[in-house]
Formats: C-alpha cells, sequence, structure tokens
C-alpha cells in the first residue's frame, strides 16, 4: 500500500447538498412490487433517495456546499489555493468542471483546479490530493468537491433505487499543529471491467441501448476482501487498534458489504456510522454524507478521530485517518438551484 502522511493540514468544514426531490421506496409500492420493495428494503436499508432535476447537477450541489462553508466560516475567497472536484458526473466532457466551479464560486485565478474521475473512493482519494498539495505549496484553504449524479444514467428500477444524488464540500486548512492525516491507497486496474460504461467515448464512440457492464459478485468479493484488508494494515502500520477511533465512515455501497467489513475490522458496530438508509449509494458523496447525517445539527465541541474508507470504481481503494470536530459539519442543504450556462435549448 502508498501510504502518505500529511501534517499540519485540518479539516475544518463539511457540508453535503441534495435536491428537494426525495423519492421514498414506500411511494413507489404499486400493489403488484410491494414484496420486492420490502425485501430491497430490508437487504440494503435503503428507504429512499434523492433525484436532481433534469438541469440539476452535481456541480450545481457541490457549488452551493461550498459556499455554505465559505459563508459559515468565513473565509476569504482568494486564499483558497486548491479546487478539486472528484467526480464521474462532470457537466461536460471538456473543460474540467472544477475549473468552471472556481468561476462560479468567484475564487481568485491564483487557484489550481481540477477533476479527479473517480467514484466511490473519490472522497479519500480527494482529500489525499488536497491535503498533499497544500502541504508542498503555500495555499492557506482547499476544497475538496465530491459527488454524483447517478440518476442520470439509465438504470434498471432496482438498481436505481439503490443510487442517489448528493454532492459534498470539505474545507481543509493550513494550521500548525493539526492532528496529522494518513491516507493509505491501492489500484487494480485488472479488475476494470467489473464496473464499466464504455459506449460513446474514445474506444467505443457507438451508443448501444446497453449502459455498460456492473458485475455484482466480482464488485461484492473485491470490497469484502480488499478493503477490510487495507484497513487492517494500516492500522497495524500505525500501531492502533479500533478502539483507538471515535467512529467509522464507509462508502455506502450496500448494507451486506459494509457489514462485511466492519466484521472483518473488529470495529463495534456502534461506531460504525451511516448514510445508506436516507440517501441510498451516492458514490463519493457517500463517506461526508455519513458525518453529516451523524453530526450535522450537533451543536456541542466533539472532537472526532475517524476511519473512513472508499472502494468501488477502477479497481481502486483507500483507507483514511482523519480527524475534525463535529461543531464542523453543518446541516444537510436541500436546494433546486442549477446554474445556467446559456446553452439550454
Amino acid at each position: 500500500m502508498i501510504i502518505n502522511e500529511l501534517n499540519s493540514i485540518a479539516i475544518k468544514g463539511v457540508a453535503c447538498a441534495v435536491s428537494t426531490n426525495w423519492v421514498s421506496i414506500e411511494s413507489l409500492k404499486n400493489g403488484e412490487n410491494d414484496a420486492t420493495l420490502d425485501k430491497f428494503v430490508k437487504t440494503t436499508s435503503v428507504q429512499g433517495h434523492y433525484e436532481c432535476g433534469p438541469r440539476q447537477t452535481a456541480a450545481d450541489l457541490a457549488q452551493v456546499a461550498a459556499q455554505r462553508i465559505i459563508d459559515a466560516k468565513g473565509i476569504d475567497k482568494g486564499e483558497i489555493g486548491v479546487l478539486v472536484f472528484a467526480t464521474q458526473y462532470p457537466d461536460y466532457r471538456v473543460p474540467s468542471t472544477a475549473c468552471v466551479l472556481q468561476d462560479r464560486l468567484g475564487l481568485s485565478k491564483n487557484c489550481i483546479a481540477f477533476d479527479v474521475n473517480l467514484g466511490c473512493s473519490g472522497y479519500v482519494y480527494g482529500l489525499n490530493i488536497v491535503a498533499s498539495l497544500m502541504q508542498t505549496g503555500n495555499a492557506r484553504y482547499g476544497l475538496l468537491l465530491a459527488g454524483d449524479t447517478p440518476s442520470k444514467g439509465v438504470r434498471s428500477d432496482n438498481s436505481r433505487n439503490l443510487f442517489g444524488d448528493a454532492s459534498a464540500a470539505t474545507l481543509l486548512v493550513k494550521e500548525e499543529g493539526a492532528s496529522p492525516m494518513t491516507i493509505a491507497s491501492r489500484t487494480d486496474g485488472s479488475g476494470y471491467k467489473a464496473i464499466l460504461r464504455p459506449y460513446g467515448y474514445s474506444k467505443h464512440p457507438e451508443r448501444p441501448d446497453t449502459q455498460g457492464v456492473f458485475d455484482e459478485i466480482d464488485v461484492f468479493n473485491f470490497a469484502i476482501n480488499e478493503a477490510p484488508a487495507l484497513i487492517n494494515e494500516l492500522l497495524e502500520a500505525k500501531n492502533l487498534t479500533p478502539d483507538n477511533f471515535d467512529c467509522m465512515a464507509l462508502h455506502q455501497a450496500n448494507m451486506m458489504i459494509m457489514k462485511q467489513i466492519v466484521r472483518r475490522t473488529h470495529f463495534d458496530k456502534d461506531k460504525v456510522i451511516y448514510s445508506i438508509d436516507r440517501y441510498a449509494n451516492t458514490s463519493a458523496a457517500s463517506i461526508p454524507l455519513c458525518f453529516v447525517k451523524k453530526y450535522g445539527e450537533v451543536d456541542d465541541s466533539q472532537r472526532l478521530k475517524a476511519l473512513v474508507c472508499g472502494y468501488g470504481v477502477g479497481l481502486s481503494w483507500a483507507a483514511g485517518i482523519i480527524s475534525l470536530d463535529a461543531r464542523d459539519v453543518l446541516p444537510i442543504i436541500e436546494t433546486d438551484e442549477y446554474f445556467d450556462d446559456g446553452l439550454f435549448e
């Protein structure tokens, strides 16, 4: 595993945004599919999910979340020197959506901005990238934006119910004496076909009816084996145990996978925080949504040492040891806002 030790970089804000359109599983029942949907809820714990409107994107949600943090913390936008957007649903094929968000947020031109094409591992990878750039550069503040809108893709009803639209913003600050952040990462490109949407791009420009491949068995086996192995190796390398942590936030793939990871890493199940019940699987936004759901309404200072782990498309996975204060986690934002670029017909 590749381990990055990131010093003097603190997480000072976490915010998440969703649309105002929450689709409950209960509302989808029609008398004929009730048993199927009841089984879905029992096996996944998903009670519903949020879906963006036709013109609202992951970038729109990310902008709202980022602006909420900037306002809440009174940040000088001119001092935000890094902006990374982890997404697999960018606004455009060209240019990078992060460049557009730099302007939409009113940030200085003295800002590194780019997208990272990662899904479920994107949040932990993104923390690594932003903190690394800040540690070696002169930026005082950095923003990690992470989110996806899987409702924009065509899916079966069962698959559609498992995924939700959401974006998150995380503010990182250069701060002497901040608790170290440690990120361990791995990639196995030999498994790229397990989660694959090849059509409509350079290799396969044609667009057949099928959207791609999702091998549930391969993905399940990958997640329940590789994710806990990496977590255990990271803890051993840092001479830590699950008792050293206040909480664990996993990518919210599905409840079966998460239960296996918790069991194989020996974490107390009461320390594991979830967002899948309310928000479904939200890809790169699922880990910060766990913090928002658990701590977003908390007013008291509560210093948290957390183990985070994301795993998925690539195949790629990463585990991190992070610290944050519950007061820096903001309540969930529901919004219908979207950016009109003047190109709509």
